[in-house]
């Protein structure tokens, strides 16, 4: 089951890496244009050089050949407008996206699974419609509006935390954390309710089941029967669940890095689109990707461990 995964997620990153190379260069707008601006007395001779010297003047395949070859030794390129190193400045901001797509999910895991507890002890109740009117909301509303608010009420009227910045964590733990909470909180806020909504429909699913109804008459304890019965067999579809949230938060990075001025790929990745820097761009793009990609592989071999009747059905199927 691993190796067919395995073999799956390469080709799924080979496909990504050949559809983001032609997309890219079929959008208007040329690097080397963008890069001179309105420089007078440029000739034509001299912007024929430029492009060649990018190497933007090799067909389509070479380029793509040059650019995967590279990556297999770890080279991304260079950036078209400063020649820094695309691996050192993704190196530079990767930190940052990771840490704050980590402390997204761990927020959104702490609000919605004792969410989804409380809203199955009684079903159709009050706390189960109130924290399903307050899911429905998570999820109508943009996260970038989220943010805005945040900033808004933390930020602007309390002055607790600041709106924008980035503290590394290497260079303060306090003051890093003080400047991720408002973005993360802000992930974790769209995140959540997608999680509650599923973890509570598998809860419910659960409890219907007839071990439940055994246990229960074994005697166990309303806590009991729901915590170590119910919540653990609700585990498995709610991490296939979590992974697939991993991959929407990745992509919510890139509007979120830039509403609270965080130094991360998603920056990067917009900051490069208005300058149509190819090598930048398609790199960042495609290493989100690939994080997804190999969060889905990891959540199906972690669903695979805790279920091993999904290794049975794969290999019969």
């Amino acid at each position: 089951m691993i190796l067919r995964r395995l073999a799956v997620s390469i080709a799924m990153l080979a496909a990504v890496s050949a559809l983001i190379f032609v997309v890219l260069r079929l959008l208007p707008g040329d690097p080397v244009i963008t890069r001179l601006g309105a420089t007078p007395g440029i000739s034509p001779a001299a912007i024929a050089e430029l492009r060649k010297d990018a190497g933007l003047d090799d067909p389509i395949w070479v380029q793509y050949a040059r650019w995967v070859g590279g990556m297999l030794h770890g080279d991304f390129g260079r950036s078209y407008f400063n020649q820094y190193s695309v691996t050192q400045l993704i190196g530079q901001r990767l930190p940052t996206t990771i840490e704050l797509t980590f402390l997204s999910m761990l927020l959104a895991v702490v609000l919605a699974v004792p969410g989804a507890l409380l809203a199955v002890r009684r079903p159709g109740g009050v706390v189960d419609r109130l924290l399903t009117t307050i899911s429905s909301a998570g999820m109508a509303l943009p996260s970038f509006i989220v943010g805005v608010l945040l900033i808004v009420i933390f930020a602007v009227k309390w002055g607790v935390l600041p709106s924008t910045g980035f503290v590394p964590l290497g260079q303060s733990l306090g003051g890093n954390l003080k400047t991720m909470i408002l973005p993360s909180l802000t992930l974790a806020i769209a995140a959540a309710p997608l999680l509650l909504r599923f973890l509570r429909a598998s809860l419910l699913e659960v409890l219907a089941a007839p071990f439940i109804r055994t246990a229960r008459g074994k005697g166990a304890s309303g806590p009991r029967v729901l915590l170590a019965h119910a919540l653990r067999n609700s585990l498995t579809p709610a991490v296939t669940m979590l992974g697939l949230i991993i991959g929407y938060t990745l992509g919510g990075t890139v509007i979120i890095e830039n509403v609270f001025g965080l130094p991360g790929l998603g920056a990067l990745a917009v900051d490069s689109v208005s300058k149509r820097d190819y090598a930048v761009l398609q790199s960042c793009v495609l290493l989100i990707s690939a994080m997804f990609i190999l969060t889905t592989l990891l959540v199906d071999i972690v669903t695979g461990v805790l279920d091993p009747r999904l290794r049975t059905g794969r290999r019969h199927g």
